[in-house]
């Protein structure tokens, strides 16, 4: 976390003796490296819950991406069906339009009898 070396440490705890004095030094040391643990606690917290959101967000992108595929696949597979049922309603309104062979109009069975006698 800090680039500290060995010296720089040293100077650190001298001028820490000379300030706080050999009794609170000690206590000094503990409080300062409790809050250097709660620092560090804290960073290691904020960097596993950041890392675990991206890994969420790939998780997420990857799951549209595969059911945007998936859709696509199926709307693929369905497209044969869909022209051929169309196709079958098409086919069977035309047949409902038309009229029967026994189903003459009134009007050519009038003129069909009028010209046999």
């Amino acid at each position: 976390m800090f680039d500290i070396g060995f010296f720089e440490l040293l100077l650190i705890s001298v001028v820490g003796l000379l300030v706080f004095g050999p009794e609170q030094f000690l206590d000094a040391v503990r409080t300062t490296l409790r809050w250097v643990r709660k620092l560090r606690r804290s960073f290691d917290d904020v960097r596993m819950e950041v890392q675990r959101e991206l890994h969420n967000d790939e998780v997420m992108k990857q799951l549209k991406d595969s059911a945007a595929e998936l859709e696509h696949e199926i709307r693929d597979a369905t497209a044969p069906i869909s022209d051929q049922m169309a196709a079958i309603e098409r086919d069977t309104r035309a047949i409902e339009n038309e009229p029967a062979p026994e189903q003459a109009s009134p009007v050519k069975k009038h003129e069909a009898g009028a010209e046999s006698p």
